[in-house]
């Protein structure tokens, strides 16, 4: 069963889950009538936030480089939203939230895993010779 986030709660979830998720390595996918595209993946989840003009809702989801890099930058902007869908993990951790559009078209905002280990900096390895 789907727990939908009621509209009413949409800008305190928000708030909630971008506080919750900042800096996490995601993947952003849209499903709609050309079939599944991706937007991107491994950008750094910044934010998500609603607009409530005089239509519908829109919603921003805000990307930014990994690691301290200066670029790239991304917002994604999802117009005329209807439904917001959130998929957690067994350890009660967000795993996904889907934005479904008025026409249908699916929005999945995946967190990816990140590695316990961090990956090896080749400017730290030293070399021995025997």
């Amino acid at each position: 069963m789907k727990e939908y986030i009621d509209r009413s709660v949409w800008i305190n979830y928000f708030n909630e889950f971008t506080r919750r998720n900042n800096t996490r390595p995601t993947r952003l996918e849209v499903f709609g009538e050309n079939g599944a595209q991706a937007e991107e993946r491994g950008l750094s989840f910044a934010g998500i936030s609603l607009e409530q003009g005089n239509g519908a809702p829109s919603v921003a989801i805000m990307f930014s480089a990994r690691n301290g890099e200066t670029s790239p930058h991304l917002t994604h902007v999802i117009e005329n939203v209807q439904e917001i869908t959130p998929k957690r993990g067994l350890d009660g951790r967000d795993e996904a939230l889907e934005i479904v559009d008025s026409q249908g078209e699916k929005n999945l905002l995946c967190f990816e895993r990140q590695s316990m280990i961090p990956a090896p900096n080749p400017n730290e390895w030293s070399w021995r010779y025997s």
